[in-house]
């Protein structure tokens, strides 16, 4: 019987990339514009911060701090 040699398995090898974190999708117009009115009401529906509630909308509903 003839012997089998064996051959070296083939392994990966570890990346040294960083792990890839799948980002969250990107929040809805309608849910941003929906945050941002709950924000200008708490704030005392004073006009004048509507760019302000928008971007904070934005960040709060992508979940970054605030």
């Amino acid at each position: 019987m003839p012997s089998r040699s064996k051959q070296p398995s083939k392994k990966r090898s570890r990346s040294t990339r960083p792990a890839r974190r799948k980002s969250p999708p990107a929040p809805t117009e309608d849910e941003v514009r929906s945050l941002a009115y709950r924000i200008y009401q708490a704030r005392g529906a004073q006009p004048g911060h509507e760019l302000e509630d928008w971007l904070q909308a934005e960040r709060e509903l992508r979940g970054e701090a605030p």
